[in-house]
């Protein structure tokens, strides 16, 4: 076998060891983040029809908001951005609910790959908050659990069961990233493949030396099983209550627009023929 054909299966073991551990840590999250902005958007939408566009930030936005926009912070200082100007919860006309402004030396790989990380926050930061709350209001149930019995006849009288249930729809429904968060996570997401690629190119050359049983790796990736499945289990919940939340919302749209509006249409018209009878 010459240096060409090597050199090609090297390549090619690298590349095909890049995909499937892009896939295996990020390609569930990617999916649950584009569903999140799906439901997010519809239900934001169907919400301002019926009941006004500020009804929400009365309902989730104030605690929702911030643990969104304290995840950016928190990886800002993880990555060692600095801040220069953040907002936690402060609503404006054009939409804007809260920011966080950073900086960082576009030099440094590790900032640059800090983007990615700190554009995907949002959803890191909130599960971990969701991951926190049910380990303090329900520690009976570990994330795996949630779909076991948790909606159970025993929980409903439990005020427990309702605050986690509150708080974590408030949160997951302001995990979606925006798009903002989307670009800023994708010029930091080339960086982490770059280096992705740099450690399995280096990995792949050591294994054709003879190193065919790297134990730090095995122990590695049985560590991360058991996290990503922790995180998905949550992710999962989050993307559930956040349906459950689109279907309430398209519920009160049909409500407002078949019963409410009408009601209100004929109060108005005899509040208006009663006024004309009166001049």
């Amino acid at each position: 076998m010459d240096i060409s054909d090597r050199l090609f299966i090297l390549l090619y073991n690298t590349l095909g060891a890049c995909l499937e551990q892009i896939l295996w840590l990020w390609g569930a999250l990617f999916l649950i983040g584009f569903a999140l902005y799906f439901v997010s958007k519809y239900r934001s939408r169907a919400f301002a029809a019926s009941v006004g566009s500020k009804a929400e930030l009365f309902l989730t936005g104030w605690i929702g908001i911030p643990v969104h926009e304290m995840g950016h912070a928190v990886f800002c200082f993880i990555f060692r951005h600095k801040i220069t100007e953040a907002k936690f919860f402060s609503p404006e006309e054009d939409g804007t609910m809260g920011y966080v402004k950073h900086e960082y030396n576009p030099k440094s790989s590790y900032q640059k790959i800090g983007n990615f990380f700190i554009g995907i926050a949002p959803m890191l930061f909130g599960a971990t908050v969701i991951y926190a709350l049910l380990g303090i209001l329900l520690p009976q149930y570990s994330p795996e659990e949630i779909y076991k019995n948790f909606f159970s006849f025993d929980n409903f009288g439990n005020w427990r069961f309702w605050v986690f249930i509150y708080l974590s729809f408030g949160i997951a429904s302001h995990m979606k990233l925006s798009a903002q968060d989307f670009k800023g996570a994708t010029s930091g997401f080339i960086t982490l493949l770059c280096l992705v690629f740099l450690v399995n190119l280096v990995a792949n050359m050591l294994l054709t030396f003879g190193l065919k049983d790297l134990s730090v790796s095995n122990w590695f990736t049985a560590k991360m099983d058991i996290l990503l499945s922790l995180f998905y289990s949550i992710m999962l919940y989050a993307l559930a209550i956040s349906i459950i939340y689109l279907l309430f919302s398209y519920l009160l749209l049909g409500v407002t627009n078949f019963l409410v509006l009408p009601a209100f249409r004929k109060v108005r018209k005899i509040f208006s023929k009663i006024s004309r009878a009166r001049e």
